[in-house]
């Protein structure tokens, strides 16, 4: 009788230790596969959400959130480039072009912005804007000419937002 308690008192233990485990898992290969699939490159998706260490660990409302960082990031550096590219050519048309690309990115950063904000309230059905993300960064680099240096951070943007996109429309459907 006396190995009771101690016998009751390891299983609880152990029964607790398996559901920390359990719980801190995150999300599912199985799960960043559905979401990545909804996009131009699910390879790609995937690479750039587990470019973020967070990702192994994160719940659904965390990937969210780490999808939208990932976003804002991107929209950030390439606002970033743009001023450069605008502040730094001699062509009068060019730097228009650029400025208007600077613009553009301002309008992605804030909506991305507004999203984020709804991702820590939960609020996943209310996230409709980033489908547009894509619109912005397509007229911007439709804006410039064919020969402009910015495809390789305008295609950055597009895959990155896409991601973003495809992960709060999953989790918008988890959370009906």
């Amino acid at each position: 009788m006396g190995c009771f308690p101690l016998f009751s008192t390891v299983t609880l233990f152990v029964a607790s230790l398996s559901l920390l485990i359990s719980c801190s898992c995150g999300v599912t290969p199985a799960v960043l596969a559905t979401i990545c699939s909804q996009t131009q490159n699910q390879e790609i998706c995937e690479s750039i959400l587990t470019s973020d260490p967070r990702t192994a660990s994160a719940d659904l409302p965390t990937l969210s959130l780490i999808s939208l960082e990932l976003t804002m990031k991107q929209a950030t550096d390439n606002n970033q480039s743009f001023t450069q590219f605008r502040d730094n050519t001699t062509n009068p048309s060019l730097k228009n072009d650029f400025s208007n690309c600077v613009t553009l990115y301002k309008d992605m950063q804030d909506k991305l912005n507004a999203a984020y904000l709804l991702s820590k309230q939960r609020k996943y059905k209310d996230i409709t804007d980033l489908g547009q993300l894509t619109t912005l960064a397509y007229n911007c680099e439709n804006g410039l000419p064919s020969d402009s240096p910015t495809a390789a951070i305008t295609e950055d943007m597009l895959l990155t937002s896409q991601t973003a996109i495809s992960v709060n429309a999953y989790i918008a459907t988890q959370f009906a």
